[in-house]
């Protein structure tokens, strides 16, 4: 008889000690449910869709976020708001400006009138608070510590459910939150170790007031665009957006050196656009319902989870940003909302259309949107359709619209130098189309605001 081999007595251990495991009643052990990913939002403020060295920009430097760009899935063609308020109250909604009531960075002075001193900014507060999902509230709920830096319009960060925060008084931008990049960024690691020693999964809402002006990067930075023939405003813009990138480099490595990096979601986009030559004064960036006021570059960074993919067709929206968090951060019960999921490849690429709304700086109606929209954008594809209301922004003329209904082709002409509306009138009818079925502002403007 043959010894047996060590195949075979490794089979009878197994064996038996299965069989010995059931005659007792013994299970196999449950693991813990693993932690829910951290997550961090990082929004850049005032930045053009192009100013990115992944981008193909030919002066700019951002080796920081092209690197963790490479690491993500990646949207190249994303949409946003073309002014700062309304892009913010997006994110913190998951609604576009007419439903959530945030479509202007001020009240006009029409409405400042009738408000006592001190009030100004209370009914913009009330309509923000109004909406069903605000976005740190709803991961607060989910167990996570939340922390609010940087931009936050007309709300101190308690009153939409953050944990933590630097924005402790009500006011335009941010008050004190905007001391996040620019000045530091010790308040983020100071409670991401408080967040660990809790054992919680945290979440970062890091939105600094940069490339936004004052346009003041440090010499080291600005000493590159200098003698390159470029403007001096773009100099300058250029050294904020490089120091920017720094900040997201600084946190990118605070998260490796402290092994927190692969269990931590990163996303990114800009609030709206900018004008690297003409600044304030370019009518087809911030504000504007242009390709340089509303285009952004979005992605999501998530080690081991998300595999790294650059997408240049695929259309995706402001709108996507909470649906995607609460997803990843395992919420339940959320809410239907008009965003899709930017990890779920199949609902992105079955998405043909996005819409942006343009609005006044100013907002001359609370109850009725449509009294401060500048113009509706659609886009369907490759084409996209401005169209126009007739009201021009009298506070801020360089919010440039065109004159009537204008059709692009984006993948031929992406920054919209030829109008096609009057050679293809029945893509223009057919975008409109999709736009009325969205919101059609005539029909409130016709009827009365309810």
């Amino acid at each position: 008889m043959t010894a047996p081999s060590l195949r075979s007595l490794l089979f009878l251990f197994v064996l038996c000690t299965s069989l010995a495991a059931r005659a007792l009643g013994a299970e196999s052990p449950k693991l813990p449910p693993s932690q829910p990913p951290n997550i961090i939002l990082i929004i850049s403020d005032d930045q053009g869709f192009g100013d990115y060295g992944f981008m193909g920009h030919p002066h700019v430097r951002t080796p920081n976020i092209d690197r963790m760009a490479a690491q993500s899935l990646l949207y190249t063609r994303g949409y946003v708001m073309p002014v700062c308020s309304p892009s913010l109250a997006c994110l913190l909604t998951g609604k576009m400006p007419h439903q959530n009531g945030i479509t202007g960075n001020d009240l006009s002075k029409a409405q400042l009138a009738i408000r006592a001193k001190g009030t100004e900014r209370a009914p913009l507060v009330e309509r923000l608070l109004g909406n069903e999902t605000l976005l740190p509230n709803a991961l607060t709920k989910a167990g996570y510590r939340t922390l609010q830096t940087g931009k936050l319009w007309n709300v101190v960060y308690q009153d939409v459910g953050f944990t933590d925060g630097m924005t402790d008084k009500t006011g335009r931008h941010g008050g004190g939150g905007l001391d996040i990049g620019r000045k530091t960024m010790q308040p983020i690691y100071d409670f991401i170790e408080q967040s660990q020693a809790e054992k919680k999964p945290f979440f970062v809402w890091y939105a600094p007031m940069m490339p936004h002006d004052p346009h003041t990067p440090p010499a080291q930075f600005l000493e590159h665009y200098q003698g390159k023939g470029l403007s001096p405003k773009a100099e300058k813009y250029y050294g904020m957006v490089e120091w920017f990138d720094q900040t997201c480099g600084e946190l990118d490595n605070y998260l490796q050196s402290h092994h927190l990096a692969e269990n931590t979601v990163i996303l990114y986009l800009t609030d709206n656009g900018w004008d690297a030559d003409r600044g304030y004064q370019g009518d087809r960036a911030k504000l504007s319902p242009y390709e340089l006021g509303i285009r952004t570059p979005m992605f999501v960074r998530w080690p081991g989870k998300v595999a790294p993919v650059r997408d240049d067709e695929t259309l995706a929206s402001i709108l996507d940003f909470v649906p995607t968090i609460l997803g990843v951060s395992g919420a339940r019960d959320i809410p239907s909302l008009p965003g899709l999921n930017l990890l779920d490849k199949r609902a992105m690429q079955a998405r043909k259309t996005v819409h942006v709304e343009a609005y006044t700086h100013d907002i001359e109606d609370l109850n009725d949107p449509s009294k401060s929209l500048l113009a509706t954008v659609t886009i369907n594809g490759w084409f996209k359709l401005i169209t126009p209301t007739g009201l021009r922004d009298e506070k801020r003329a360089f919010a440039g619209v065109p004159s009537q209904s204008a059709l692009f082709d984006l993948q031929k002409d992406p920054l919209e130098k030829s109008d096609l509306s009057q050679e293809l009138p029945q893509e223009v009818q057919r975008l409109q189309g999709l736009q009325d079925a969205a919101w059609n502002p005539r029909a409130v403007a016709s009827r009365g605001a309810r």
